[in-house]
This record gives C-alpha cells, structure tokens and sequence, in this order.
C-alpha cells in the first residue's frame, strides 16, 4: 500500500490596498518502506514542498489572471513532478470571486439614499450589473458611492 502525502501551502499577496489569494495542494503516493528510512523520508517531502513553492511562486508572480481558465500562460509552466491543480471555473465575466451579501446590500441602500439605480452605476464603472460584481469591484463601488453622499453634520466627524 503506497504512502499518500499531500502538501498544501497558501499565500496572500497585496497590492493597492487589495488582495488576491493564492493556494496549492499537491499530493504525492511514496514508497510505504520509507517509514523505516525517515532521513530519506524527510528528503522526499522537503522536495515536495519545494516543488510546490516553486508552482506558488510561479502563481504568484503571473499575478490574478495565471489562475483562470484558458491562461495563456499555463502552457509556459516549468514541467516537473509536480501537477498544477485545476482552477476553479471562471465566471462569465471573468471576475474571481462574487461580492458579498454584504456588500450588495450596502450598495442598494446607498444607492436608495441616492435615488440611484445600483445596476446603472456598477454599468457605468464597470460594465456590468450588480450581481456580477467581483468582491473587489463591490468594494470600489461602495467607496464611490460613499464618495457621492453629501456630508452630515453628525455623522463620523463631519460637520465640524
């Protein structure tokens, strides 16, 4: 019976006050006789995570886009031992991840205080309606939207 190791490694990377998630988990079968041989053991999995160091670091430097579907870039891959996992399916307008509860209903309830219409607006910044909206899209137009309200006395500091 082989023996199945799986190694995960995770990284935030931040970059104008954003973030992007970058993860990888690659599983391994060895030789089970390696438990009588932990010195070579430990040289197996500190490849392992070499390995998968290296496909993060890869990731990471290819930056958001590397991750999607049909990158043009995922054929430039180094070939090794170690197998990329899949990425997660992208949505149709290519945004990662959809907004938040949250923050959808932030942003009708800025707009209704605006008399906006909140798919009209996330159409204006960013080409899409409202439900499309990545988390990171939401979140610039909640600070737009705030941006727009004229200022109350009262209310956070204003009005001094």
């Amino acid at each position: 019976m082989p023996l199945s190791i799986n190694v995960g490694l995770s990284r935030k990377a931040s970059k104008d006050y954003q973030s992007t998630g970058y993860s990888i988990n690659v599983t391994a079968e060895l030789d089970q006789s390696l438990l009588a041989r932990p010195d070579e053991l430990q040289s197996q999995l500190a490849a392992l995570y070499a390995h998968a160091h290296e496909a993060l670091d890869n990731q990471v430097a290819q930056g958001p886009a590397a991750g999607r579907q049909g990158s043009s870039q995922a054929g430039d891959r180094k070939a090794g031992p170690v197998k990329q996992p899949a990425a997660a399916p992208a949505r149709t307008n290519g945004n990662p991840a959809p907004e938040t509860s949250s923050q959808q209903r932030a942003i009708v309830s800025i707009c209704n205080r605006l008399n906006l219409d909140p798919d009209s607006e996330a159409g204006q910044l960013f080409n899409a309606v409202l439900a499309e909206l990545s988390v990171k899209q939401a979140s610039q137009l909640i600070d737009h939207l705030k941006a727009m309200q004229p200022s109350e006395p009262g209310r956070n500091g204003g009005g001094r």
